[in-house]
């Protein structure tokens, strides 16, 4: 029964996702825009891949109630895309082509954001298991439902957002009750109480990481390492966009929300879990190398002209020269400062991995000068245990009448 509900919910927001691009893509498609026309495209992949991850989680962890979470969040990001398509073409487009628009319109600008909301608070706060970290949780997940509803509410029954967007400017909320200014101040004081609450149901998430264990402690280092490359991105995105005065689309910023759907999806699958440890190691090294390399090459570009050019008092450009010989020094460089990050990245990060390989190298060094067979024994025995840390050590040799002796580790 929940396998088929789960079923029907990923198939209404896909319909809902066919629908999105009707009114503007498929009816007025000669006046649309590549602009808008790319916009419609990303948003309804969006979706989908909510609704596809969804919808798997619930078949594959039917009692993970993270997979509902992503259906309905795929539904109502579905629904309210839908509605604003539709008000748009009628309103806009096609003046009183279309019944019913301003209703529409109206729910659709009442759940635009409901969507985005139900991922930064209930993800965070249930996250892996489906589950509050404890009960003393409860209070703040009672606090997100009434935020959450209270948002929709007021959005509902206030006066459309005024903004710079057309659709804005001519949509009218047939049951509206509260003026502007009462309606933009409880949306206000709603946005600030649900961004306090995701913080805190981040925090929960860090409690929750510093008990866990095993698998669960590999699936919130997924979430963990999606969410600072997503913070990554978004700090790149803001300062193309505010310091280059570069162009992004509102839903690049979405990017990063997907991003952390299929890392979601992946931890709570289990598939290829313990690789997370693998790709923050080759993150932590290639990062920290890509940093150095890029910071020896403009020194010896940029900084090596400048020299030149004050010296002799000249402005010339970049000479060929310095570039040939800077691309050579890094080249020259890669190898052996990969390697040096990679034993700077284990012995700070990875300590354990590190002692282990030390000792596995000085049992390889110990086994070409060692012959007595009770000494290298021994020391087998203690790499073993030292490396691995096994309940019970045995070791048998093939030819051998005599019992070799055992151990039993703590």
């Amino acid at each position: 029964m929940k396998r088929r509900l789960a079923r029907i919910l990923a198939i209404l927001a896909l319909l809902f996702v066919a629908g999105i691009s009707i009114p503007t893509v498929l009816l007025d498609a000669p006046e649309m825009s590549p602009a808008t026309l790319a916009h419609d495209i990303f948003e309804a992949l969006i979706v989908v891949c909510f609704a596809a991850v969804g919808a798997l989680i619930v078949v594959r962890r039917p009692r993970n109630s993270i997979g509902w979470l992503f259906c309905m969040a795929a539904m109502v990001w579905a629904l309210s895309a839908f509605s604003l398509g539709y008000a748009d073409y009628a309103l806009i487009m096609r003046p009183g082509a279309l019944p019913a628009a301003n209703w529409l319109g109206t729910i659709g600008n009442s759940t635009q954001s409901l969507g985005f909301f139900l991922i930064f608070t209930y993800l965070l706060l249930l996250f892996p298991t489906g589950h509050l970290p404890s009960p003393r949780w409860r209070p703040l997940f009672a606090a997100v439902s009434v935020f959450l509803v209270g948002l929709v509410l007021a959005t509902l029954l206030g006066a459309p957002v005024e903004n710079n967007t057309p659709l804005a400017l001519v949509l009218k909320n047939p049951i509206a009750i509260l003026d502007n200014d009462m309606s933009n101040t409880i949306q206000t004081l709603l946005n600030f109480g649900l961004f306090i609450s995701a913080i805190l149901c981040g925090v929960s998430l860090i409690v929750r990481s510093r008990h866990a264990s095993g698998v669960e402690r590999q699936q919130i280092k997924w979430l963990g390492y999606t969410a600072i490359l997503c913070i990554v991105f978004v700090i790149f995105l803001i300062f193309v966009v505010f310091v280059w005065n570069g162009n992004a689309s509102d839903l690049v910023f979405y990017l990063p929300l997907v991003a952390i759907v299929l890392a979601t999806g992946i931890s709570i699958l289990r598939y290829r879990l313990f690789d997370i440890d693998v790709l923050i190691n080759r993150t932590l090294v290639y990062g920290s190398l890509t940093a150095i390399l890029v910071a020896v090459y403009f020194v010896g570009v940029v900084g090596a002209q400048a020299l030149i050019n004050a010296l002799t008092g000249q402005h010339e450009q970049q000479s060929p020269i310095l570039i040939v010989i800077t691309t050579l020094l890094v080249a020259a460089l890669f190898q052996p400062l990969r390697q040096r990050m990679q034993r700077f990245i284990d012995r700070r990060f990875y300590r354990s991995r590190y002692d282990a390989r030390k000792l596995l190298d000085t049992f390889g060094a110990s086994l070409r000068s060692e012959v007595e067979l009770t000494h290298l024994t021994n020391s087998l025995m203690e790499t073993v245990e030292q490396t691995m840390h096994p309940a019970h050590i045995s070791l048998w040799l093939r030819g051998q009448n005599t019992s070799l002796p055992t151990k039993q580790t703590p």
